[in-house]
């Protein structure tokens, strides 16, 4: 019942379709850049040969880049030391996230297996300040929480340092040697920051707090006394905060009524660099040491992440890209506060200006609230399909970065929308708790107002709306099916959920708990669980489904694909699955992606055709 399907091309034109689909598949990003020791070139992950690897480049004008990591398997991250041409990075096994640290060095030359546990977890902490060792956390000793542990570069094992029943996940190492900053997630919006002595074992929270609060991309400066973070302690957007670790005090630096993100703190002269959310899209701001305020760096208009300071702090690089730049690794010369692009990505022969600018829009949702959308509109008279993108998360954000596949759906003549429906990240704490547990529903009726406002704004065949999603974003895709069946002329569920009362049983046991804050708790909120979960109103859906699902899936075991797969065939209603033996939580091999969504291409296309809506008769039918 799970083997991979094909849909099959029914035209000629289909598969020049899917030419071009490939084409857009195909063009290139680079990003997660870090310095070498003597900042003469960076290191980087690209995805030139199908699937992420480790590349570098010099810093020089026109140099070429130098691919690092060879092999199928994806490199996750990546850590450059600080002294010493050695670069730690992390491989999983066909998309299961399992990810083992290795050691690179001599540019590739010699590579060793730091981590020997294919079935466990690790998640990166960092260097120690000799380069002697790394910290790290894993769930080898239970595959419910993450323990912190140490491991010298010549040791066969890592040493456990720390034992915790929860998710603990190493932050930094002090500049002493003496401790490791660490962070334990009590929820998904609820942390704590800990200090925990390589001495005596001993921890000290750092952060005690009433309520919620997170704290992000924390960091020791030179000193080792302060930590500096992100955090919304006792706010609603997260401000960039320094915590003194030797009494504790808490203050803020910078606020603003958007979300502070992305911060990255300079150990030569102690400056900052972080990001500002507005609306989706980045403003990246530095601040200098003695400057009363940080400066605006005025950068294109788009989105800004993996912001990493030189050796020397004269320089910053970071990934940048908009709805017509792919990812590439910029560089910023903060004494002249003058930028360049570092990477120069392939477009695959597609032309930049070619490539449809999102428009922000706002719209009111059924009870008043505003809801922030992005609308992608072809520039073709005539009505058109439209095709919801619904985002993943739902603690995660729809941004105008760039999308191949949004760009591609725009050059086949669909207006594309993509809301951030309640619930969504960016907008503060509470519009991000406005859909907790029994509100699930309302992020529904929001996303069928981006359809309605994009009705309003252009001019929509009614006949051809496609809703499209991955991971809660399939999910989503299933509600909007069987809670409004007459809307739509076709769904694609990318690794969705069906049923979050068997999502939550399957799930990855480390995730359990995290996922119970914002889904529900099986125990108490069952009814309501199961009552709204799509495989039990699978009756209620009309349009077909298509599914795309990784084998490997820790997240959204591919359970949830098969049991309403198997719901809608019982029904007697159009369902699709294609399942990929080597892949996870969505689709990260080329290969892979060019199959599943040129499938999913021609399964969509096919249900908005003239030909599906309206069959001519056969010679049987008179």
């Amino acid at each position: 019942m799970l083997a991979p399907i094909r849909v099959e091309s029914p035209s000629p034109a289909l598969q020049k379709l899917r030419y071009g689909l490939r084409r857009y598949l195909s063009i290139k990003s680079a990003g997660s850049a870090q310095f070498s020791p003597d900042d003469r070139s960076i290191a980087f992950l690209s995805d030139v040969t199908g699937s992420p690897q480790l590349w570098s480049v010099s810093m020089d004008e026109g140099a070429w880049p130098q691919q690092l990591t060879l092999g199928e398997k994806r490199v996750g991250f990546l850590s450059y030391a600080k002294k010493s041409e050695m670069i730690a990075f992390g491989l999983d096994e066909g998309g299961d996230e399992r990810f083992q640290i290795h050691l690179l060095e001599d540019g590739g030359e010699k590579i060793t297996e730091l981590t020997k546990n294919p079935g466990v977890v690790h998640n990166w902490g960092g260097w120690s300040p000799d380069e002697k060792s790394v910290c790290f956390s894993s769930n080898a000793r239970d595959r419910s929480f993450f323990d912190i542990y140490t491991q010298s570069l010549t040791a066969e094992f890592p040493e456990l340092v720390y034992a915790h029943d929860g998710n603990n996940y190493p932050v930094a190492w002090s500049p002493d040697s003496s401790s490791i900053l660490f962070s334990r997630m009590l929820g998904p919006f609820n942390h704590e920051l800990y200090l925990l002595s390589l001495k005596d074992r001993a921890v000290r929270l750092l952060t005690p707090h009433e309520g919620d609060a997170s704290y992000t991309s924390a960091d020791f400066d030179a000193s080792g006394r302060y930590v500096f973070c992100i955090t919304d302690q006792a706010r609603e957007f997260p401000g960039l905060a320094r915590i003194d670790s030797e009494d504790g005090s808490l203050g803020y630096l910078y606020n603003e009524d958007w979300e502070i993100e992305g911060l990255s703190l300079s150990q030569k002269d102690g400056a900052l660099a972080f990001t500002v959310n507005e609306d989706g899209y980045s403003r990246l701001m530095v601040w200098k040491p003695g400057d009363p305020a940080p400066h605006r760096v005025a950068l294109p208009k788009s989105v800004v992440g993996g912001l990493s300071w030189s050796n020397r702090g004269d320089k910053l690089a970071f990934t940048l890209s908009s709805s017509q730049m792919n990812p590439d690794v910029w560089i910023l010369d903060v004494a002249a506060d003058a930028f360049r692009r570092l990477t120069k990505s392939s477009t695959s022969g597609v032309s930049r200006s070619s490539f449809t600018e999102a428009q922000l829009l706002r719209y009111k949702s059924f009870d008043g609230l505003s809801v922030p959308a992005f609308l992608y509109n072809p520039n073709e008279e005539g009505p058109r399909p439209l095709l919801l993108y619904l985002h993943g998360g739902p603690e995660s954000q729809f941004r105008p970065g760039f999308s191949p596949l949004i760009q591609y759906f725009v050059k086949l003549g669909f207006a594309v929308i993509a809301p951030n429906f309640r619930g969504s990240t960016g907008y503060g704490r509470t519009f991000t708790h406005l859909d907790d547990v029994r509100k699930r529903m309302d992020t529904v009726k929001d996303s069928i107002g981006a359809v309605t406002e994009a009705e309003r704004l252009v001019d929509v065949d009614p006949e051809r709306v496609v809703a499209w999603g991955g991971s809660y974003g399939g999910f989503m895709v299933l509600a909007c099916l069987y809670a409004y069946p007459d809307l739509w002329a076709a769904g694609v569920d990318i690794v969705g959920i069906s049923n979050f009362v068997t999502f939550l049983k399957n799930t990855g046991p480390w995730r359990r708990k995290l996922r119970i804050a914002e889904y529900g708790d099986p125990e108490k909120d069952g009814e309501f669980l199961e009552s709204i979960s799509p495989n039990n109103n699978a009756h209620l859906i009309r349009a077909p489904l298509f599914m795309i699902h990784g084998r490997n899936d820790p997240r959204v075991p591919i359970g949830e694909a098969g049991q309403i797969m198997q719901t809608l065939q019982k029904l007697g209603r159009e369902s699709h699955l294609i399942a990929f033996d080597d892949e996870g939580h969505g689709l990260v091999k080329l290969s892979n992606r060019i199959e599943g969504y040129s499938s999913a291409l021609g399964f969509v296309m096919y249900n908005v055709s003239a030909e599906r809506r309206d069959p001519s008769p056969s010679p049987s039918q008179g």
